[in-house]
């Protein structure tokens, strides 16, 4: 059957994972293709002994499920988890399930956020505020909406390496005193949140405006894949919406066309036998197209919930890697900044110690200048003066310097991490979209033969109308 396939020309499933083509990869690759039939980021990966499938960044066998909701007291709605792990950290490879809710998920997301801030933490569900506003947080679609999101969020936790084995999402999955044990690592973490907390309040004001001097082309190439990523998923979503919004316009039409028969059944129910017939036999055929708008729309509603939400959750996914890359971009130009202040620094103390010499790379400094006539108006002894400022930029200079060190090694820890993080996000996405796409055609599958036995049932009935006088 020749069909219209226009609306999907703008979408390209590009391979982001092999992109740019023009780097030496450096590692092997073989593993990723046997298992997921597409190789991680090679481009971006910084080391050639293959580290991505170094014992560290695999991650251990681990699922977990969320399911079954249950709304308490009118209040809140929890949910059963269960885990099934290989960690020896969990007290067994089937710990007792526990019972979570949202707002506890949002103290999982935001320990892991202060503990392993270099890491690329999948995002939450929407809260969907205007649900609450509404009181329909409680409908059995928006807690099966919330319920899929946050099964994504721990598959994603459950497939990173460094995730997995956090004490918070041990806590999280097994404790059985959750308000009790949740507080024992935020204990130790308090002093470190405090501290990223005012850093980020400075650094807000000092970021405004300030970019990178030297962008490295490794992650101004991650930067373009996930662009160019979120902008297909960004068509897919657009497009899939406008099938939704037909499929759901198609099942009130098969509706509507099931009234009209029932309808035209009335009529046809007159006095003698076959016209009784024919009533029945048209009311079976209404009833018939009834059902196949009832499992066409059931088939929306599943699609809808499952492909379609699936979709925006990874365009969220992407979403938080790329705030990951602004945060590490944001380490280099802490480095950037520091290191040119720190030049700035070094050419004042050379012309304190050479003063009225040119010092190369320093040009000459009006204020300096000004200051010395003042100083000469003041009376001041310029020389006692000189050597007193010369001791401040040393000191200056001494704290600055360690500044620096620390910077560098943040820029170059969070740099090395992100090309890992990378390539494990990759290669949870591919994993998360090959999986998604198979039940989306699995289903389609199911609701085509549905479809056929449905429309088979009804065949006999309607050839029998031909022996009616």
């Amino acid at each position: 059957m020749a069909q219209n396939h226009n609306e999907f020309d703008e979408v390209h499933w590009d391979d982001y994972s092999n992109e740019p083509p023009d780097q030496d990869p450096g590692t092997d690759t073989n593993e990723w293709q046997q298992d997921l039939a597409s190789s991680p980021p090679a481009s971006f990966q910084s080391h050639s002994d293959n580290d991505i499938h170094h014992e560290q960044y695999t991650p251990q066998p681990m699922i977990i499920s969320v399911q079954d909701p249950q709304k308490i007291d009118s209040s809140f709605v929890s949910y059963l988890i269960k885990t099934k792990t290989s960690l020896e950290a969990f007290s067994s490879p089937e710990p007792k399930p526990v019972r979570r809710r949202f707002q506890d998920f949002v103290w999982l997301y935001d320990a892991l956020s202060n503990e392993l801030p270099a890491c690329i933490i999948p995002r939450l569900p929407d809260k969907y505020r205007m649900k609450y506003l509404k009181g329909d947080r409680f409908e059995p679609d928006f807690i099966e909406k919330r319920r899929i999101g946050l099964q994504w969020f721990l598959d994603r936790i459950a497939n990173h390496p460094l995730l997995q084995v956090s004490v918070h999402v041990r806590i999280f999955l097994e404790s059985r005193d959750f308000a009790k044990d949740k507080l024992v690592p935020n204990q130790q973490t308090n002093q470190l949140v405090n501290h990223r907390l005012i850093s980020s309040l400075s650094d807000a004001l000092l970021r405004t405006f300030a970019k990178v001097r030297k962008p490295e082309d490794r992650f101004v190439q991650m930067k373009e894949a996930l662009d160019k990523l979120q902008d297909n998923l960004d068509v897919v979503d657009r497009l899939f919406a406008r099938i939704g919004k037909r499929q759901l316009d198609l099942g009130d039409d098969y509706q509507d066309f099931s009234t009209s028969i029932r309808g035209l059944s009335v009529f046809e129910a007159k006095e003698g036998t076959s016209q009784n017939e024919i009533d029945l036999k048209l009311r079976k055929f209404a009833e018939t197209a009834e059902a196949y708008a009832t499992t066409l729309a059931q088939m929306s509603k599943n699609e809808n919930l499952n492909y379609h939400g699936h979709i925006r959750e990874l365009l969220s996914y992407c979403q938080a890697a790329k705030d990951q890359l602004k945060e590490r971009d944001q380490k280099q130009v802490d480095f950037e900044e520091m290191t040119l202040y720190l030049q700035q620094l070094t050419q004042d103390r050379e012309r304190l110690l050479h003063p009225g010499q040119s010092i190369p790379g320093s040009s000459l400094h009006l204020g300096e200048y000004v200051a010395d006539q003042v100083y000469k108006m003041k009376g001041q002894n310029l020389t006692q003066t000189r050597r007193d400022r010369l001791s401040c930029i040393q000191i200056k200079l001494k704290e600055l310097e360690q500044e620096v060190t620390v910077a560098n090694d943040v820029h170059n820890m969070f740099s090395d991490r992100m090309v890992h993080e990378y390539a494990i996000f990759d290669q949870i996405r591919v994993k998360e979209m090959k999986q998604n796409l198979l039940d989306y055609v699995d289903r389609r599958v199911d609701f085509y033969k549905q479809g056929m036995d449905t429309w088979a049932s009804v065949l006999p009935i309607l050839e029998s109308l031909d022996d009616i006088d």
